[in-house]
């Protein structure tokens, strides 16, 4: 089995030279693809993002600011 890699809300604002709230935003909003890793249980959710799933949304906005 393929090994996942895993970012943290900090490491996503770090990647994209953002705030961790902006990255927050942008989840709440529906605009990032995440995962919870509690499983539902708990407060808060356990919020990850799928560093495959990351890249795969870097090229979609790439391709939209492109200029044809």
């Amino acid at each position: 089995m393929a090994k996942v890699e895993l970012l943290t809300r900090a490491q996503l604002a770090q990647r994209w030279h953002t705030s961790a709230r902006t990255v927050d935003r942008r989840r709440k909003l529906g605009l990032l693809p995440w995962i919870d890793l509690t499983g539902g249980r708990g407060k808060r959710p356990l919020v990850r993002f799928r560093l495959a799933d990351i890249e795969e949304f870097e090229g979609r906005m790439l391709q939209k600011a492109v200029p044809r």
